[in-house]
């Protein structure tokens, strides 16, 4: 029995065993599915199905990995869940009790796996992350750091496109192994990445913030120069307005970035150091200066890039504080010769619209109010003075009215002409080209001349990459003898310019005085007609050369060396007939100064770089080691006591200039920098990246010589999630921020003892003393940056805007202090106090009109910018500096009170503080001020200033408007500045404080048409008077608010045109473009009293051949 009853079980398992399966597929068969997927990839999808169901799944993971599905399903059976998945996916199931096996319909039909590398064809390196996609399907990947990809059971039916950002895509037909070379798309060089100088980084994977332009848009804006087009562009890039020396070509702009981060007072930073907020400027990856870009030929650019935040300016370290300009210069190309021709002239003339100055009748009128000729009708006690002015009257009468403005002007023709050869092949490429530019400045004798020279190599062999760029450039600078234009515009209008005779009169007249010395009004014209000098040459020749060598696929190790020597030569003489000399001893009559400036700079790197993408993981990582000096000297001395006639030359001259000797200084300073990189993104979809470096610098204390800088970055690219694939209407949404720091090195060498010599020597020898201390323990300015962001593109990327916030902080700042008499020093160098920065910048582009085929656009733009920076910890720190500026005497010895800068703390370095002013009393015609605590006096007080306003503007930008019709292009740019106030230093010196000895120059209108002059007049100005002084007040500060014209531009493109074949030309371009045609300005004051601003019409050719 219980033999019979284990053979009974036996065989109940076997029938159990080999009818499951059965049991099983009924079981799942009858079961109901519910489940929803969207963009999901199938492997995943088959997995749930596992679960849901009780089938076992079967299939190939490469060949359904790149396929994704979307759909729901409630209540279904197995087969129609999976006619859902599959959908139109060439794939097929088949149910075989409870497997599930799926494959591809027809085999035969799909290659089942392409293996391909794409490399670009402009340098031959593989392109990392092109999208590779199999149309019609959802089959796509990206290549890889090597340029490689992988597709597995492609349709042969289907082509493959390939597409990378800056590039023109391709679609080719399927085959097992592809070689596939993509060419620069010049239109949408900007997108690849962001060129940041020392690396390259992926537009998509990138965090920081920037702004990248190409020689098309800076030639939009302009043709001659490259910073004024730049500052049209991005509203962070601000070029200040020089007030004094307006469109002077001879003088370098004030730029900043962001606002400043350090304090701009003497004893910080020397004659030999940029201004210590300027930008750091990077030419092809090398360190440059302010002057080579500006004097670089545009037509030479390939784009410029502007790195704000930390994550892209903390590569560069000690010197990225200030922000980075980085221009890269375009690189030969593979193929046949190419020439490159562009040719600009540009018309300009002074705008003298400004300058609001009364004309003959008008300034007799204000001399007889002012009392200059005392009483007219007292013959016997004042004929002197009376005849002057029948001098003066007869000359109004018989319609002298001359226009002294118009005469040291000129219509400035400014030529540029630009010629490049380039070609090679695959293994060698070269580049030389050549340039000259003269621009005429719009005062006579104004001019600057440049000659430019390149010569660029690159040699591939292999895995090696060697290439070498040799710039040459001569500079020559003039001002001529027109000497300063408020000359002119001070000169009496009833004073002709020449006698009658054609003769040139040295003197216009002399101002009798009674119990003073005499005035003489001297000809600025007599002046300009002397032999007299004003002359500048540079010389510079940098030479880069750079080394790759491809280690392996994903590996590379780069070295490179630039040398540079600049040497500069000012000269100025001024002839000894020069009425400044007119009393003074002939041994003191004419000067000859000269400086001769010679530097040496180089700079030495050597690093890896490194590159990974597994599935869809893309890491980078950069490491850089750097060594750099710069070394200069200085030699200047200033003769005087020359003859008449004998011109420049030094060797007639009498004697040293009186109290001084040949100068001669010497500067050194060297620098070393480590670097590291790191950059992951997943899928471009989150991004991070990492930079750490140690900068050494000889510009900081012995103690304090290495600092540590760092900077992380975070972003996502909503746009690339799964959730956002079908918001059409969206193309782009990337949220990012970084934080991080920066040093300053835009400061003097202040680590050492300076030791200066006596004149002359006793018994004793030669004495020296000590002029600078060295403070050891001086620690770098450390600017830390927090930067946040949003990028956004929509409707089929018609609408464009980019937004940031920023913060930085500057802790500590370098200040000299005033020391006591007993130190034996004037000043010393010390960590004290901190600078805040808040701001927000944005730019918006709006496409009206887009359509690419028919190439009928029209774009709206607009940008603004900004920041509010505040002082902190100075304490009482800087009140003696304080207290200088009050004592300060450049305007009048008389005034106490002639600066409104203050360093306080919870205070903007442009902010300004003045005595409060309540107008004019319309009864006594006396200014009433408010004191501190708000009681009205008449009494001026200099401890009564306060904050009154300040210069930095609540918002400004640019406004732009640009429309294509085929071949034609035109666009229009406006800015506008809105929230700033500014000194009006006209109405303080030439409506009020005009006293007995300026009474002889010619003065603004309001000083005769708006003053007070009886009881009851409600004026703006005080009553006409010669002796009373008037200080500054808030009555002399105004809104600065305008609107302006900045350039309008007008472009044809004959390329397409068949007639430009028969010339044997592959290009033809030709545009006309108006710089500064307009200005809408809330206050009247003169713009640029010692040279005159310009406004500009320009013409533009390009050809190739």
């Amino acid at each position: 029995m219980e033999r019979q009853a284990w053979k009974l079980i036996v065989l109940l398992l076997l029938f159990c065993y080999v009818h499951s399966p059965y049991v099983k597929a009924q079981v799942g068969n009858g079961k109901q599915i519910t489940m929803e997927f969207k963009n999901e990839g199938l492997p995943s999808i088959f997995k749930r199905l596992q679960k849901l169901s009780g089938y076992k799944v079967l299939f190939i993971y490469d060949e359904v990995r790149s396929y994704h599905s979307t759909g729901k399903v409630e209540k279904a059976s197995i087969e129609e869940v999976l006619k859902v998945i599959i959908g139109k996916h060439p794939l097929k199931y088949v149910i075989e009790g409870q497997f599930i096996n799926i494959t591809h319909k027809n085999p035969q039909n799909v290659i089942s796996e392409v293996k391909g590398k794409i490399i670009a064809e402009e340098d031959g390196l593989p392109v990392i992350g092109a999208t590779i996609q199999v149309e019609g399907t959802s089959i796509r990947t990206i290549t890889d750091a090597n340029g490689n990809f992988r597709l597995v059971n492609v349709p042969q039916s289907n082509r493959i496109k390939i597409s990378y950002v800056g590039m023109q895509s391709q679609s080719l037909s399927p085959k097992p192994q592809m070689s596939v070379v993509l060419k620069t798309d010049t239109k949408a060089l900007d997108e690849v990445v962001v060129e940041a100088g020392i690396i390259q980084r992926n537009k998509m994977g990138f965090t920081g913030s920037y702004r990248t332009v190409n020689q098309e848009e800076l030639k939009a804006v302009g043709n001659i120069n490259v910073l004024q087009s730049l500052k049209t562009l991005d509203p962070s890039f601000v070029v200040a307005d020089d007030m004094s020396m307006g469109s002077d070509p001879n003088t370098m702009s004030r730029i900043t970035m962001r606002g400043g981060t350090t304090m701009t007072i003497s004893g910080i930073y020397d004659d030999t150091t940029t201004n210590p907020n300027e930008p750091l400027f990077i030419l092809d990856g090398f360190e440059s200066s302010l002057q080579e870009i500006n004097d670089l030929d545009i037509n030479r650019i390939e784009s410029i890039t502007l790195l704000k935040d930390a994550a892209s300016t903390a590569i560069y370290g000690s010197k990225g504080a200030n922000g980075v300009v980085v221009v890269e210069t375009i690189k030969p190309k593979a193929g046949e010769v190419m020439i490159n021709y562009s040719g600009d002239a540009q018309v300009a003339w002074a705008d003298l619209g400004v300058y609001n100055m009364m004309n003959a009748a008008e300034k007799l009128e204000f001399e007889v109010l002012a009392g200059r000729y005392g009483d007219l009708n007292d013959w016997s006690g004042n004929r002197e003075s009376i005849a002057q002015y029948q001098r003066a009257l007869e000359n109004v009468r018989r319609g002298v009215d001359t226009y002294w403005l118009k005469v040291p002007i000129q219509t400035a023709v400014t030529q540029s002409h630009s010629l490049n050869v380039s070609g090679g092949d695959k293994g060698f490429l070269y580049q030389i080209g050549a340039m000259f530019k003269d621009i005429q400045g719009v005062m006579k004798g104004s001019v600057r001349q440049t000659f430019g020279g390149n010569m660029r190599m690159t040699y591939r062999k292999n895995k090696f990459n060697i290439s070498n760029n040799l710039n040459v450039n001569i500079t020559n600078g003039n001002n001529g003898a027109w000497g300063s234009f408020s000359e002119f515009v001070n000169a009496n209008p009833y004073y002709p310019v020449t006698n009658e005779d054609g003769t040139i009169p040295r003197d216009l007249d002399v101002y009798k005085r009674a119990n003073y010395a005499d005035i003489t009004a001297t000809n600025p014209y007599y002046n300009a007609m002397l032999p007299s000098e004003n002359r500048s040459k540079i010389l510079s020749v940098t030479n880069n050369t750079n080394l790759n060598w491809y280690i392996i696929d994903n590996l590379r190790w780069t070295a490179s060396m630039s040398l540079n020597t600049t040497n500069t030569d000012n000269m100025n003489f001024t002839d000894p007939a020069h009425t400044k000399y007119a009393s003074s001893d002939y041994t003191k009559q004419g000067e000859y100064s000269s400086s001769k400036s010679r530097s040496w700079r180089y700079t030495m790197n050597t690093g890896i770089a490194y590159a990974l993408s597994l599935n869809d993981h893309n890491l980078t990582f950069n490491g850089r080691a750097e060594i750099r000096s710069t070394s200069s000297n200085t030699e200047s001395f200033v003769a005087t006591g020359f003859p008449k006639g004998v011109g420049a030359i030094p060797s007639f001259a009498y004697s040293f200039k009186e109290n001084s000797t040949p100068g001669y200084s010497e500067s050194i300073s060297r620098g070393v920098s480590f670097l590291g990189t790191f950059n992951y993104n997943y899928k471009y979809r989150y991004l991070f990246d990492a930079s750490l470096s140690s900068d050494g610098s000889t510009s900081f204390g012995r103690d304090k010589k290495f600092q540590t800088f760092w900077s992380v970055g975070a972003g996502w690219n909503v746009s690339k999630e799964s959730f956002a694939k079908d918001w059409d209407w969206m193309q782009e949404l990337k949220l990012r921020g970084s934080f991080g720091s920066n040093g300053n090195q835009n400061v003097s060498n202040l680590t050492s003892n300076v030791y200066s010599y006596y004149a002359g020597s006793d018994i004793f020898g030669t004495a020296s003393y000590l002029s600078g201390y060295a403070n050891p323990n001086l620690e770098w300015q450390v600017v830390k940056k927090t930067s946040v962001g949003i990028d956004l593109m929509f409707w089929d990327n018609r609408l464009l805007l980019t937004m940031d916030y920023y913060h930085t902080n500057t802790n500590p700042l370098v200040v000299s202090i005033q020391q006591k008499p007993s130190s034996g020093l004037s000043t010393l160098p010390i960590n004290l106090g901190h600078l805040n920065t808040n701001g927000f910048e944005f730019n918006v582009s709006w496409y009206a009109i887009r359509n690419l085929e028919k190439r009928i656009m029209l774009n709206f733009r607009l940008n603004g910018n900004t920041y509010k920076s505040v002082y902190g910890g100075f304490g009482e720190a800087l009140a003696n500096l304080n207290d200088a500026y009050k004592k300060d005497s450049s305007v009048d010895s008389k005034l106490n009170v002639n600066s409104m800068i203050q360093y306080q703390d919870g205070e903007s370095p442009t902010a300004l503080f003045a005595v409060r002013s309540l107008g004019i009393d319309p009864a006594t015609g006396k200014e009433v001020f408010l004191t501190k605590n708000g009681t009205p006096t008449f009494d001026y007080n200099a401890d009564d200033r306060v904050k009154i306003a300040d210069t930095n503007p609540k918002i400004r930008g640019v406004f732009g408007i640009s429309f294509t019709y085929k071949n034609l292009q035109a666009s229009v740019n406006l800015r506008y500045n809105l929230g700033s106030f500014a000194f009006n230093s006209a109405l303080f010196n030439k409506v009020e404080n005009i006293s007995a000895s300026n009474i002889a120059y010619n003065q603004d209108k309001r000083a005769l048409y708006s003053r007070w002059q009886n009881a009851g007049d409600v004026s703006q100005f005080k009553g006409i008077s010669l002796t009373t002084q008037t200080p500054i007040s808030s009555r002399f500060v105004q809104r600065d608010n305008y609107l302006r014209g900045e350039s309008a531009r007008i472009s044809w493109d004959f390329s397409r045109d068949e007639w430009i074949k028969r010339l044997f030309l592959k290009d033809l371009r030709f545009n006309v473009s108006f710089n500064d045609f307009f200005d809408l300005s809330e206050m009247k004051r003169e713009r640029g009293t010692d040279y005159p601003f310009q406004r500009a019409i320009s013409f533009g050719l390009s050809a190739r051949f």
